[in-house]
Parts: C-alpha cells; structure tokens; sequence
C-alpha cells in the first residue's frame, strides 16, 4: 500500500456559472503514484481511502445562496457540499470542504475523478486550494 498526496490550487478568477465545475489550475505539490490532475479533476488511482480537503474563496454575481460539492465521477459525495447565502453581489464567501472517500476494487485497482461543482447563485471563483491524500 503506497502513500500518495496531491496539492493544487488556483488562484485565477473564473467566472463560474450555475451547475459549473471549477478549474483545479496547477500541481503546487505532488508525491506517490496513486494521485495526480487531470484537467478539472484529481484523478484517483488505486484502492484504499482518500481524504480530501479543499477551500474556496466565491463572489457571486447577485445576492443568494451559492453551494460547491465535492463529486466522485460524477456523483456527489454524500456530506461533502459547503453552502452559504450573500447578502449582497460580490461579497466575498469562504467555503471548505472535508470529506473521507473509498477507492475499492477487489480484484483490480480502480480509478475515479474528484471534482467540485458550483450550484446557485453564478459567481467568480478567485481561490481554491485542494489537497488530497491517500490514507
């Protein structure tokens, strides 16, 4: 069983909109095999449990609520959504995200994609920061 860590962050703005998926930007840090990015998505190679943390700095177009979730190929991965209402456009709001995620496949070793969505109110996404580590 390896070790693998993974740290990207993207500090450029992007203008998301509703049910959009956030640009991860560049490898800050990178160790071991089983994790790297791939586009928008870390990609998750090999079975065992993954812990993912990740912070994001929004500023929605209109007041309302704006919502980031964590999705595994697709699907979201249950208590891993930050939510938060504005009162006002372009306030800044910090969301975080924590979640423990299993990779399993008994007989081969499996691979997925974690990537984060932003639903709600359209905003501009001017940070986010992910780490990932194989446990």
């Amino acid at each position: 069983m390896s070790k693998s860590a993974i740290y990207t962050v993207n500090e450029s703005s992007q203008n998301i909109t509703p049910n959009g998926t956030i640009g991860l930007g560049s490898v800050i840090r990178r160790f071991g095999p089983n994790l790297c990015l791939s586009g928008n998505a870390i990609q998750v190679n090999g079975s065992g449990y993954y812990d993912i943390d990740a912070n994001i700095t929004v500023a929605p177009t209109t007041a309302g609520n704006v919502t980031v979730t964590a999705l595994k190929d697709n699907v979201p991965i249950p208590g891993a959504i930050a939510s938060e209402t504005a009162a006002a456009a372009n306030d800044p709001i910090n969301l975080s995200i924590s979640a423990l995620v299993r990779e399993m496949c008994p007989c081969c070793d499996a691979t997925s994609n974690i990537t984060f969505e932003l639903t709600g109110t359209a905003s501009a996404v001017s940070n986010i920061a992910v780490v990932v580590e194989k446990l």
